[in-house]
């Protein structure tokens, strides 16, 4: 993005003419995020771009663009088409009806055009205020619409190995081959939750209203002073939990406890498996081992929040 918009800025320098592979999504964003204020019309192209009333040719005269030479298309400037009334002679083969509605409604419209003989074109970013591209909203722009994670930052930006990120986003998700989810597939499940035998499983379940799950909660925080934020049944899902109990921690205790909690949830789950697939019976005292071992592990590899925390 940011070598078109160079390029549309400073069309004179020697590298503005190398032949740079672009992928199609990116030029119609730049297509639509530059808006063009014509002057003298040598750096803007006729057809293509945002330059009359804020809109392209293409947006303006739909029918008729597909008549237009696409060579004359691609690299006719406004100071070329204007002159001699050139931009007609791009137009080629037997038009449809609409095309020639489109084709008098233009003529009109360029009939009031001047062009501003010394005075360069303006190419405006129109995501930026200023109208100079950044990297920051020309990325932004891509993801208008998109749906959003919001414990991003308490997961991506904690310390863990990438396995345990990767299975805690998974179960946020609800993408864990849990029994619901397999259920709904119409695969083999168990009844009840493997660690508790009492509720349906789900990751959500597992993770947080679970009995087992909020024993192992609170000894892991009381070990740390912070059992009262210890998960309850007033919660659904983990990550509703995880925002309410990371706000009310210390602020310093923060980036360490965020460590901890995806520490404790990965043993959970990994003792759930245990159960699933070992036959194990669920027991929390080495799911505590597990995950006080794996935390001076954490803390040796470089997990220093977490250090600060278990002092």
């Amino acid at each position: 993005m940011r070598w078109l918009w160079l390029s549309k800025m400073y069309p004179g320098r020697p590298w503005a003419a190398f032949n740079i592979k672009v992928h199609p999504n990116v030029t119609a964003m730049f297509a639509i995020s530059v808006s063009s204020l014509v002057g003298d019309g040598r750096t803007t192209l006729f057809w293509k771009d945002r330059w009359l009333h804020s809109k392209s040719i293409e947006e303006l005269a739909p029918a008729l663009v597909p008549f237009v030479n696409k060579r004359a298309r691609s690299r006719r400037t406004v100071n070329e088409a204007m002159q001699d009334l050139r931009w007609v002679g791009d137009i080629a083969g037997g038009l449809s009806v609409p095309a020639i509605l489109d084709y008098l409604e233009l003529w009109d419209t360029l009939e009031n055009v001047q062009l501003l003989e010394n005075q360069p074109d303006q190419h405006l970013w129109t995501p930026e205020s200023s109208g100079t591209y950044s990297a920051r909203s020309a990325y932004a722009r891509f993801f208008v619409g998109s749906s959003g994670f919001e414990p991003y930052k308490r997961l991506w930006k904690s310390w863990a190995p990438l396995r345990c990120k990767i299975f805690l986003w998974l179960a946020m998700l609800n993408r864990c081959w849990t029994a619901d989810r397999l259920a709904r597939r119409g695969l083999q499940h168990p009844d009840k939750c493997l660690l508790c035998d009492q509720e349906e499983e789900t990751v959500q379940h597992i993770l947080t209203s679970c009995v087992f799950a909020r024993q192992v909660w609170t000894t892991v925080l009381g070990r740390v002073g912070l059992q009262h934020l210890a998960p309850t049944l007033e919660f659904d899902t983990f990550k509703d939990w995880w925002r309410w109990a990371v706000r009310r921690a210390p602020k310093a205790a923060r980036k360490g406890m965020n460590s901890l909690l995806i520490l404790t949830a990965w043993s959970i789950w990994k003792m759930r498996n245990r159960c699933m697939f070992d036959g194990c019976q669920p027991d929390a005292r080495p799911v505590l081992q597990e995950i006080h071992e794996q935390a001076n592990l954490w803390k040796l590899a470089g997990a220093k929040a977490l250090g600060e925390l278990l002092t």
